[in-house]
Parts: C-alpha cells; sequence; structure tokens
C-alpha cells in the first residue's frame, strides 16, 4: 500500500511539474510576442489554430471550438493589460517556479502523512489480535 502511496505521489508530481513546465514555455512564448508586436494580433491566430495531426485521432474538432475560444477570450483580456505585460511576463516565469516549489512541498508532506497513517495502521493491525477461546 505504501509503494502504491509513493507512486501515485510520483506520478502526481511528474503531472504537476509538466504542466508548470507548459505554462512557463507558454509565458516565455507569450513574452516572445510581446516583444516583436505580434501580441495585438494573438485572439485572431489563436481562433485559426487547426487541431494538430497527432492529437486528431483523440480531439475531434468540437472539443477544440471551446478551448480556442476560452484561449481566445484570455488573449483578448491579455490584450488590455498589454502596456504592462512586460514587466509581468518577466515575473511570470519566475512565480510559476514558486508556485511549483510551494505545491510539491504541499504534495510531499501529505504523502508522508499518508505514509505515516499507513504504518501506524499497520502496527496497531499486527498489535491488536483476538485472544484464543
Amino acid at each position: 500500500m505504501k509503494l502504491l502511496l509513493w507512486v501515485v505521489t510520483l506520478l502526481v508530481l511528474l503531472l504537476w511539474t509538466g504542466t508548470i513546465w507548459v505554462f512557463t514555455g507558454l509565458a516565455d512564448w507569450l513574452a516572445a510576442q510581446v516583444a516583436t508586436g505580434e501580441a495585438a494580433n494573438l485572439a485572431a491566430i489563436i481562433a485559426q489554430w487547426p487541431v494538430p495531426p497527432e492529437l486528431a485521432p483523440w480531439i475531434g474538432e468540437a472539443f477544440l471550438v471551446p478551448l480556442r475560444d476560452l484561449f481566445a477570450w484570455t488573449v483578448g483580456v491579455l490584450e488590455s493589460l498589454l502596456p504592462f505585460l512586460p514587466g509581468l511576463v518577466g515575473i511570470l516565469s519566475v512565480l510559476l517556479w514558486i508556485l511549483w516549489f510551494i505545491v510539491t512541498g504541499i504534495i510531499v508532506v501529505l504523502a508522508l502523512l499518508g505514509h505515516w497513517a499507513l504504518s501506524k495502521a499497520q502496527r496497531l493491525r499486527h498489535q491488536v489480535r483476538p485472544r484464543p477461546l
């Protein structure tokens, strides 16, 4: 049971790390778009994104349309922040990794508490034995 707890913890940490890595890449990409002046056209560019060929068997157009709309809306909101964005994007990557560190610490502490609880339950199970009649 403890092994399963740590395997699940490792998988969650890998997923969490991958998510932060992707968001950091997106922040860097957004910073490059702002630096080149392409950020003003992002909403129109995102609205025309096709389904990537690698994902076409799993993601249909019906799934991608709401995502595109959400991204286009988010970028539209971000476009109103364009004057402030260059300063924010520089620190965004750092803030994302600080968030990663905090959440990773919480996940590890929860896993340690689960390990401790499983150890305690295992000891109690072995200590409490029925008396023979």
